[in-house]
């Protein structure tokens, strides 16, 4: 090998370790940045005892310098102004994986299943698994009505690539979107497969009488 092709090699060798370099050190520090601004967002919600009452440890994100991920267990609370529980999910172990950054897919998964409770709904809703798989959208400047109302007509909309939810013999999988209307009601475009509809309806007849359920089935 004569000495001007061992140099240029030595050059295409030093190059391309210098740019492995930089986009390893500019990978390294989006990993951190962007997991540091989610512990922010934890952080808020595990100090705003007004609105929240959460049993567990806080999470935290790890897995550099993999896709970053945490885990939670044990229950939260949103709590109304008159201090009653509006909904309570309850969960042995929640994962989140993803990056917390704009227009990224993020994945929540509930492999040993959850449950949640609400004053709007009528029965509580518990579930064997459940998996989401997202895309957040940008969220309001404060959560004060002109905010939000800003928030809405800009277009805001939380897509969801896929949902997955098992209970009993029950299973659904779909996707879709939700946003805010124009009256900051929420609004959802979901198409879903459902499998194991008779079950459902045995269930509830169980509770509502095979009589108003035959009305359902119909």
């Amino acid at each position: 090998m004569n000495a001007k092709l061992k140099k240029f090699l030595h050059g295409i060798v030093l190059t391309c370790s210098v740019v492995i370099l930089v986009v390893f050190a500019i990978y390294s520090a989006a990993w951190y940045v962007f997991t540091k601004r989610a512990e922010i967002y934890i952080d808020m919600v595990w100090q705003n005892k007004a609105d929240f009452i959460i049993t567990g440890d806080k999470p935290h994100i790890s897995g550099y310098p993999y896709v970053p991920y945490a885990t939670f267990a044990g229950t939260i609370e949103h709590q109304s102004d008159i201090h009653q529980t509006d909904a309570k999910l309850v969960t042995p172990q929640l994962i989140f994986s993803g990056f917390p950054a704009p227009k990224q897919t993020l994945i929540l998964d509930a492999p040993k299943g959850l449950q949640i409770s609400s004053n709007y709904l009528e029965r509580d809703l518990n579930f064997d698994y459940a998996y989401l798989q997202f895309v957040p959208p940008k969220l309001p400047a404060s959560d004060k009505y002109d905010d939000i109302q800003a928030w809405q007509k800009s277009g805001q909309t939380f897509i969801v690539h896929q949902i997955i939810l098992k209970s009993g013999n029950v299973y659904a999988r779909g996707e879709g979107t939700f946003s805010l209307d124009d009256n900051l009601q929420l609004s959802a475009d979901i198409t879903a497969r459902v499998v194991g509809m008779d079950s459902l309806f045995d269930d509830m007849a169980k509770e509502k009488g095979e009589k108003v359920m035959s009305v359902a089935r119909n």
